[in-house]
């Protein structure tokens, strides 16, 4: 059988000349094969398919962004990313070696380059920009900015939880060191306990540039205020710190049911530690944020983050 008369449109034909002994004479019989049903017939004397137009496809666009900054930016930029490009119906991507491929389980690809390109950069930090929700999705995009605000994913949360979910590697080793932290505790029941996670950020926030910026960390007595608040409502209440200067927080903190996250890990692994808490006490910061987000539950946080001369609030 000649097979290079099979034409392929919906479905495979193969045409060839017969004697039709009925008739005495040539007829040209078409067998088709319908390539999504499988079925089986035969056409005698039938034309041709007429090959359609070409109906103009509609690919979607692309949107990028610029990450800048350490672990909590990336996961703000990241997920407003995600909301943005989602909001207009376009494809999120990364570019090669995204720093977050490689400790989240997040979906978006890379494409290079991009042609057709525009760019949307940040007015002010801090805030929801409507404008980014306003791209003409006729291009694809570059997106540059801090974009921390809850407002360009709120719509997404579902998926962002599962995009940021710890890579295996982190998880084990998360999963590995709370439960030697517990076990030096002695805690053999985690379900007795309720978990508290505290994340204090000092570091760049105690130097003097930042200060004067306007930038504050949290004193002691917030911190202990919401402990207090936590014991009040879970008498079996535990707490575990992780922070940028845990000296500061072991010269502040010795009750018996706080323990400290001890080892110079990875922020990832750090903040893979804090999820398997309950409930959250955020100091400042966008790491803080995360975690808190990451955990869920109740979460305490210092509302006195920033002085009113604050530039940022200046530049709202």
């Amino acid at each position: 059988m000649d097979i290079s008369n099979w034409k392929l449109y919906k479905l495979l034909r193969y045409k060839q000349t017969l004697y039709d002994a009925q008739r005495g004479k040539l007829v040209k019989v078409y067998f088709d094969i319908d390539i999504d049903a499988w079925t089986f017939t035969v056409n005698v004397n039938s034309d041709e398919p007429k090959k359609k137009s070409a109906i103009p496809r509609t690919y979607k666009k692309y949107v990028k962004v610029e990450f800048i900054g350490r672990l909590g930016n990336l996961l703000f930029q990241y997920a407003s990313l995600y909301g943005i490009a989602k909001h207009h119906n376009m494809i999120p991507i990364v570019d090669e070696g995204c720093h977050l491929k490689k400790h989240f389980k997040i979906s978006a690809i890379s494409v290079n380059p991009l042609v057709n390109l525009k760019r949307y950069v940040e007015n002010k930090g801090n805030v929801f920009e409507e404008n980014a929700f306003k791209l003409d999705t006729k291009y694809n995009w570059t997106i540059k900015g801090y974009f921390q605000s809850w407002k360009y994913f709120v719509e997404n949360s579902i998926e962002i939880r599962k995009e940021f979910q710890f890579k295996e590697n982190v998880q084990t080793e998360a999963t590995k060191q709370f439960q030697e932290i517990i076990k030096s505790k002695n805690i053999t029941n985690v379900n007795k306990h309720t978990f508290i996670a505290v994340h204090v950020r000092r570091g760049d926030f105690t130097q003097q540039k930042f200060v004067n910026y306007g930038y504050t960390s949290a004193n002691e007595t917030y911190i202990n205020n919401a402990m207090t608040k936590f014991r009040s409502q879970f008498s079996n209440a535990f707490f575990i710190f992780s922070s940028d200067d845990i000296s500061w927080c072991k010269n502040h903190f010795n009750e018996s049911n706080i323990a400290f996250i001890n080892k110079k890990n990875s922020p990832e692994v750090d903040m893979a530690i804090l999820t398997h808490c309950n409930h959250t006490i955020v100091t400042t910061g966008s790491y803080g944020w995360w975690t808190a987000w990451l955990i869920g539950g109740r979460t305490i946080y210092f509302k006195r983050f920033s002085t009113k001369r604050i530039k940022i609030r200046q530049s709202i």
